[in-house]
């Protein structure tokens, strides 16, 4: 779980060490709130739907408030 901006991890999408700012970009596109032209490095969306559900990184508060 990404706790401040300048946290990293290994994703399992690209395979690499990425920041959360990039894991941020793959939620906003998988969300629709971001058009994938505009991402630093383009993915399969549906391959991201199913690795990041099992991942969830990106989850800053497991409470969901």
């Amino acid at each position: 779980m990404a706790k401040n901006h300048n946290d990293s991890c290994v994703c399992p999408l690209f395979g690499r060490k990425i920041l959360y700012g990039e894991c941020y970009e793959v939620q906003e596109i998988r969300e629709d709130e971001m058009d994938m032209e505009l991402a630093m490095e383009p993915f399969d969306i549906e391959k991201a739907n199913e690795i990041c559900e099992k991942c969830r990184w990106y989850v800053v508060n497991n409470t969901g408030a």
